[in-house]
């Protein structure tokens, strides 16, 4: 696909060092500037680079490698023209439908894990300290969570969520605003499935696939409603 990065050259290696995006075009890398921030988390995770029609191309690294997977093109009044993916197989862009692009989130290419599944992970649960440290007494119901080292005590399972009349999830609180989620879903006492909330309301669901190994299986936010709502395939809207 066509798109006209024309321009692109008089904006590479402006980026300062915490917002900088690679961009490969037909095989030559440019490093460009992270300048507005698409979640509004307050973070940049898009870089909008302007075309010679006075219209503009917003590219964003969606799964955390560092370099522009998806990109939008606008004309000079703002509207999508058409949508593109790179492929880094091939090395080369494709045209996509804007509503199907995956978006960006956090921060962007210096910061993002990324929207796509991660695979052989040992811990992307980040899971908190184990309340047993801080003089906490573990109870016979408590549940372990099988993370690098030692196993983390989460606690009390609290919370009924598949309403068979056993409680089978562990709600614990981070000193950083952060609220991990487990959840024991064969009964055995230990966490099978978590979720890891930010104070943001960033949302990273995560499943036991191993030994000391999490593989994280969806990534999204809240809403300000608290209703779930995943990144995959949300519309990449223009910038603002």
């Amino acid at each position: 696909m066509d798109v006209p990065y024309d321009h692109i050259e008089d904006f590479a290696d402006s980026a300062d060092s915490d917002d900088e995006l690679t961009v490969d075009i037909g095989g030559e890398e440019y490093t460009v500037e992270e300048n507005v921030d698409f979640d509004d988390d307050g973070a940049n995770d898009t870089a909008v680079v302007a075309t010679e029609d006075g219209g503009a191309i917003a590219f964003a690294d969606t799964d955390g490698d560092g370099v522009a997977d998806v990109a939008v093109e606008y004309d000079a009044d703002g509207e999508v023209v058409t949508g593109a993916e790179y492929d880094e197989t091939t090395g080369e862009w494709h045209e996509e439908d804007v509503e199907a692009l995956p978006t960006p989130s956090g921060d962007g290419a210096d910061g993002a894990t990324g929207g796509t599944e991660t695979t052989g992970t040992t811990d992307p649960t980040g899971a908190p300290e184990d309340p047993s440290s801080t003089g906490y007494e573990a109870g016979e119901d408590d549940m372990t969570v099988d993370v690098p080292g030692e196993d983390v005590n989460a606690g009390p399972a609290t919370y009924d969520t598949d309403r068979d009349g056993e409680n089978d999830t562990a709600v614990v609180n981070g000193e950083d605003g952060t609220t991990y989620v487990f959840t024991d879903t064969d009964g055995d006492g230990e966490a099978d499935e978590a979720a890891v909330i930010t104070q943001e309301g960033d949302v990273t669901i995560a499943s036991h696939t191993g030994d000391d190994e999490w593989t994280v299986v969806d990534e999204g936010h809240l809403n300000p409603d608290g209703t779930y709502e995943s990144d995959e395939h949300q519309p990449a809207g223009a910038p603002s």
